[in-house]
């Protein structure tokens, strides 16, 4: 018997293409009021579904290709998309990627990250003069290159970082706005594809200059079996796009509330307290503020059948902010944390690197890295707000954050 589905409700019952606009202009703000008007499972165009309880998003994280794909044989990805990464391949060919991968993000090579996040915090801090005024952003993402780029291919990324970064803010900054389709030359399309070409320039100048294998890193990795440059392009521009770039925003984010909250500063340097931290700033302020998986089978959601063929939304940044799942939600409490603390009150409230066997490969790294390099940050120097009302957050590809400066201020050792 064929099933019978039924529609969520949702703004204008879930048809306009006003609520497309809608979602393009405040689409952080859209999100959190379709949630907050209709409830956990909300129509917002007739093919996309959000879900905001993690009941729903767990049994969407955790499936395995048998309900929910993370993108279907179908779907044509746009020109940021990436196609040959493993992040957005299926079946046997991102388990081949994801294997080929998983050696360069274990638990030994945490010991070379943290040196690494050591020494870029140290030359950070020491192009930084006593009461000079920074744009934490930009520093952030100079600090999280280097870090990056040996942890990627094993050196640092010398004339090529400067490049890269372009590259990847000026993607991000174009992809975080509402564009015509991509075959149409508009301004911001021109731009968006000249700066994927220098992207591609400078990824394919790291590949030739990358020595012999054997010290165990991502490029190394990519390189073993011999693909076409089209592949490791697209492997290696997602884990610029989902590591360093992902890794300044949430180390931005967390100084930006460290700046505010003077007496959590004064703490970074006790057991636990660094990492609560960083935790809970990626709760308020998760750099994948968005996510989505499409049905290949009827989907069951509150009380709704859904059709194959639906996208289904799953947004960190509304369900971390739910009063249900964590109690005074909108303020910054890394104590919540801590051993004893009341954590989040669902196991899938709580999803900054995903969830099940498509979560993030290098989530506990990533979690290290903006862990260690805060507190070294900390023990140095003190980074004074300016104008923190001004801050606001971008959701483009990642959520980044703008108006971000601080006055730096010299630790004295001891």
């Amino acid at each position: 018997m064929p099933a019978t589905y039924t529609a969520p409700p949702g703004p204008r019952g879930g048809r306009g293409t006003a609520n497309a606009a809608d979602y393009a202009l405040d689409p952080l703000g859209f999100l959190t009021r379709a949630v907050g008007e209709f409830g956990d499972v909300v129509s917002l165009t007739p093919s996309n579904v959000l879900l905001a309880h993690p009941d729903d998003i767990g049994r969407v994280l955790v499936d395995r290709g048998e309900n929910v794909v993370k993108i279907s044989d179908g779907t044509r990805r746009g020109p940021t998309g990436f196609p040959l990464a493993m992040m957005n391949s299926e079946g046997a060919d991102w388990e081949r990627k994801r294997a080929r991968l998983r050696p360069a993000f274990r638990s030994e090579r945490l010991g070379q990250l943290e040196q690494a996040a050591r020494e870029g915090v140290a030359r950070t801090v020491g192009s930084w003069a006593d009461g000079q005024t920074i744009d934490v952003h930009h520093e952030m993402s100079r600090l999280a290159m280097l870090v990056g780029a040996a942890h990627i291919a094993g050196r640092e990324p010398g004339e090529h970082g400067e490049a890269l970064a372009r590259a990847v803010a000026a993607i991000m900054r174009l992809t975080s706005s509402p564009r015509l389709p991509a075959w149409l030359p508009t301004r911001v399309n021109r731009d968006l594809r000249r700066s994927l070409r220098a992207l591609d320039d400078t990824l394919a100048a790291l590949v030739r200059e990358h020595g012999e294998g054997g010290a165990g890193t991502a490029l190394d990795a990519l390189l073993a079996d011999g693909p076409p440059f089209a592949e490791v392009r697209d492997e290696l521009a997602t884990l610029l796009m989902s590591g360093y770039e992902t890794t300044a925003d949430a180390l931005t984010w967390l100084l930006h509330l460290l700046g505010r909250n003077p007496g959590a500063v004064a703490r970074m340097g006790e057991e636990g307290f660094a990492s609560a931290a960083a935790k809970e700033a990626m709760r308020l302020y998760p750099p994948a503020w968005v996510m989505s998986r499409e049905t290949v089978r009827p989907f069951e959601a509150g009380g709704h059948t859904l059709p194959p063929g639906t996208v289904l939304g799953l947004s960190q940044w509304v369900t971390h902010r739910d009063e249900r799942w964590f109690p005074e939600a909108g303020e910054f409490r890394p104590e919540r944390w801590l051993p004893g603390g009341s954590g989040p009150a669902h196991r899938y409230a709580y999803f900054p690197f995903g969830a099940g066997p498509r979560g993030c490969v290098g989530a506990s790294m990533a979690l290290r890295e903006v862990r260690v390099i805060a507190a070294e940050l900390c023990a140095r120097v003190r980074l004074e707000p300016v104008d923190p009302e001004a801050v606001r957050p971008r959701p483009a590809l990642a959520l980044q954050p703008l108006g971000v400066r601080a006055v730096v201020r010299t630790v004295s050792p001891g």
